[in-house]
């Protein structure tokens, strides 16, 4: 799900919540999991199509911000 969706849904409140997950790939970096009210689960993905991904967790939190969230789960 691409960010203005996501703060589309959010508002709508079809958003069940959001976890920052570490990518399986790189354990240096973090992802974010968007969980629906209808059990479906999505990968955040940027205007180009690819998935948010970043080491620095505070950067996410601000991305989060502006999707609506004010909290989160984190999985490590």
């Amino acid at each position: 799900m691409n960010i203005q969706r996501a703060i589309e849904q959010y508002h709508s409140g079809k958003l069940d919540g959001i976890e920052i997950r570490r990518n399986p790939n790189d354990c240096r970096q973090w992802f974010l999991l968007i969980k629906c009210t209808d059990g479906k689960s999505f990968i955040l993905i940027d205007e180009n199509n690819n998935p948010v991904v970043d080491e620095d967790l505070e950067r996410l939190f601000k991305l989060l911000k502006v999707i609506g969230f004010r909290e989160a789960i984190i999985a490590f």
